[in-house]
């Protein structure tokens, strides 16, 4: 058998891929690595096996400069921009080259957005089928947010126009309401982007009692720029958040997972803005019509109290005008009892105090002498026996004197 130099073979290979593939193929792999250098773009393509997600093949690319530039002129340098991302389904129209030095790529000459898009929509249904048959999409909306949510933690990258145009409606409100803001940094596209929000999201968990609300929020982008936003751990993290959620990250038309599983889903971060400042809007004018209902209410009772206290005062003074009458008329009534009484009392004490008298002046020693009795008593005793007398002088009262008479033994 010859032995071939390493260069011969090389060249065989690539005058075999010459001849079997003479034109471009499409393909479809997903972008395990992508870099950037001097223009060109330089793309590791990987097929991954469905049932272990193990690498079932892998194939370099390369974008040149000029073909990038003509690819981001027809189908919109936003939408190549979003394509070109890491863990991206993608299909490219390639050529194959081998060269005897560096080995075998594969040259891409186009890309099929259409095919991403429909990727990244079958992801997003099996994504929201999931959240559903798990109970999650309507988890954070049934979050109660405050009346007046001031506290905000915001996750959101610190140099995007999003975030600058948040904070700005905020600050600059026209009717003074006082925001604070917390900015939890986070990458808001390619592949960091589920990671670091879930990690802010755990972080703002630990100092949940510190904020009202979360906000997240990034500047525009078409569908492959928010590709993040329905992976399904990043959405598992936002609907089991301890606080309610506002989402303002610039979806177009069609909405991502996380607009169906936050608290509220708005367009940009300023409609984010306009809504906090709305609610607190609502809340001042709700309390103002409290307050006027409060003091209308208040009105009407002082009012009916008075009312009622005038007519309890007019017929205080009736009853209390009756009462003195009535009072006054009894008073005269025992007023005149009394000096009957007192008078029927007088004359019956008289009528006694006549008989007394006479009964008295019946009774005295005087009348009793005029009627031919006398009085004897020996030493100041009335003597009632003879036997009670002894021997001496004895006194005898007649009525119309006395005389002494002497007992001898």
């Amino acid at each position: 058998m010859d032995t071939l130099p390493l260069s011969q073979l090389a060249a065989f290979i690539r005058r075999v891929f010459a001849l079997n593939l003479p034109e471009a193929v499409w393909v479809s792999a997903e972008l395990a690595q992508v870099s950037e250098s001097r223009g060109h773009v330089w793309l590791t393509l990987v097929e991954k096996a469905e049932a272990s997600e193990e690498i079932a093949a892998q194939v370099d690319a390369v974008l040149w400069a000029g073909v990038l530039k003509k690819v981001r002129k027809e189908h919109s340098a936003r939408i190549i921009n979003g394509l070109l991302q890491t863990g991206m389904s993608v299909r490219l129209r390639v050529t194959a080259s081998f060269h005897e030095r560096f080995g075998l790529k594969l040259v891409v000459e186009d890309i099929d957005p259409a095919h991403t898009v429909g990727s990244l929509e079958r992801r997003r249904q099996a994504t929201l089928e999931s959240l559903h048959r798990d109970g999650l999409l309507g988890r954070n909306a049934d979050r109660p947010i405050p009346d007046l949510p001031l506290r905000l933690a915001v996750i959101s990258a610190d140099t995007a126009a999003g975030w600058a145009d948040f904070d700005r409606q905020l600050r600059h409100n026209p009717y003074g309401f006082v925001f604070r803001t917390e900015l939890y940094s986070s990458a808001m596209q390619g592949q960091q982007t589920v990671e670091e929000v879930t990690a802010r999201l755990r972080q703002i968990g630990r100092r949940r009692e510190e904020y009202d609300a979360i906000a997240i929020v990034r500047g525009g982008g078409g569908k492959t720029d928010l590709a993040a936003f329905d992976d399904e751990s990043l959405c598992r993290a936002v609907a089991d958040a301890p606080l309610p959620v506002l989402a303002g990250i610039g979806h177009e038309i069609d909405d991502t997972v996380l607009d169906r599983v936050v608290h509220r889903s708005l367009k940009t971060p300023t409609a984010v803005a306009v809504y906090l400042i709305e609610r607190l809007l609502y809340t001042e004018a709700h309390l103002l019509h409290l307050g006027r209902a409060i003091t209308t209410a208040t009105e009407h009772r002082i009012n009916q109290e008075a009312n009622r206290v005038d007519r309890l005062h007019a017929g205080l003074h009736q009853t209390t005008t009756a009462t003195l009458t009535t009072a006054h008329l009894r008073l005269a009534d025992y007023e005149r009892e009394t000096h009957a009484a007192a008078r029927r009392a007088i004359t019956a004490a008289g009528v006694r105090l006549t008989h007394h008298e006479a009964l008295l002046e019946a009774l005295r020693p005087e009348t009793t002498l005029a009627r031919g009795y006398a009085l004897v008593s020996q030493n100041g005793r009335l003597v009632l026996d003879p036997e009670d007398v002894s021997k001496g002088p004895v006194e005898v009262r007649l009525p119309r004197g006395k005389l002494t008479l002497r007992k001898e033994d």
